[in-house]
Parts: C-alpha cells; sequence; structure tokens
C-alpha cells in the first residue's frame, strides 16, 4: 500500500508541477575525465550493442529494486542478451508500469535488437544488458559504486555501443 501511495502521488506531483523536475538534471553529477565521450570509430555492422534501460527491468527471478528508499535505489539487474521478454518485469513507481509489464519491449526492446542482429544491422546484441531504476535523487552511490563496475563490466564484454532507454 505505502509503494502504490508513493507511486500515486510522484505522478501526481510530476504531472501537476513539471518545473520541479528541472533540478534532476545532469548538472549536479561529477565530471569524470577517466570516462571521456568517444566516437565509434566502427560500422554498427560490427559492433556489440548493449542496452542500458532506467525503467526498472530487471529478471522476474530478480530482486525488484527497492522503490521505497527515499533517495532512490542505485544498483543495477543484469539482463542477459538471450533473456526471453516473458523472464522481465519492471519495479518502479514514477511512471505507471502497467503497460511495460506486459510488453517490457517498451522499455527494454531487447527482441528488436536481435531482430537488428540476425538483419545484420548491429553485428551483436551484448551478453550483459542493464536494468536500472531511474528516479536517483542522491546519485553520489550510483557514481561511485555502479558506475565504474559498469564500465569495466561492459569494456570486459568487449561492448562498442549502449542503446539508453529511458523509463
Amino acid at each position: 500500500m505505502k509503494t502504490r501511495l508513493k507511486s500515486k502521488l510522484s505522478r501526481t506531483f510530476a504531472n501537476n508541477f513539471p518545473d520541479v523536475y528541472q533540478k534532476f538534471t545532469m548538472r549536479h553529477t561529477n565530471n569524470n575525465e577517466e570516462l571521456p565521450e568517444t566516437t565509434v570509430t566502427k560500422p554498427l555492422t560490427a559492433c556489440t550493442v548493449a542496452l542500458v534501460s532506467t525503467a526498472g527491468v530487471h529478471l522476474k527471478s530478480d530482486p525488484p529494486f527497492d522503490v521505497d528508499n527515499p533517495a532512490g535505489d542505485p544498483t543495477f539487474r543484469l539482463v542477459p542478451g538471450n533473456t526471453a521478454e516473458t523472464d522481465l518485469t519492471v519495479t518502479h513507481i514514477y511512471y505507471d508500469t502497467k503497460y511495460a509489464k506486459t510488453d517490457p519491449s517498451i522499455v527494454f526492446p531487447i527482441t528488436q535488437l536481435r531482430e537488428l542482429e540476425a538483419e545484420g544491422e548491429i553485428g551483436a546484441v551484448a551478453g550483459a544488458n542493464l536494468g536500472l531504476n531511474g528516479g536517483i535523487l542522491d546519485t553520489e552511490l550510483v557514481e561511485r559504486d555502479a558506475i565504474p563496475v559498469v564500465v569495466e563490466l561492459f569494456r570486459n564484454e568487449n561492448i562498442d555501443v549502449a542503446l539508453l532507454v529511458p523509463g
């Protein structure tokens, strides 16, 4: 009940006071010079592509994101590239997840990415894809703990491109 109430309140707040959400930009995050932006130097047909979604996507067998944490849940969930959509679910309170739970491809288009691989439009779907829970108000833990782990994971998996899908 507490989570449902928080979800309803947050959606009502967002709909009625959209200017308040201007503070939730990336301007407050630290500039990490060790992770500079880069340019893709090979064609997409030769790239390994990963999905990164902030829609709270995770495997049904994973623990759900902690939506009761007032600062947000800074953790991530790994989603293997061969995961069936029926094995996915969504845990989030800042948007209505009804449709995403019915059709996870709305927020995590893994099937469509595999189709692009089969058609030769991309080199491969990454074996490691990520689900995060957006709406993290305190980004310090994400920046300090999660992002370095994800960067190392993507490097080890030879991922060339990450497709970011907002929630």
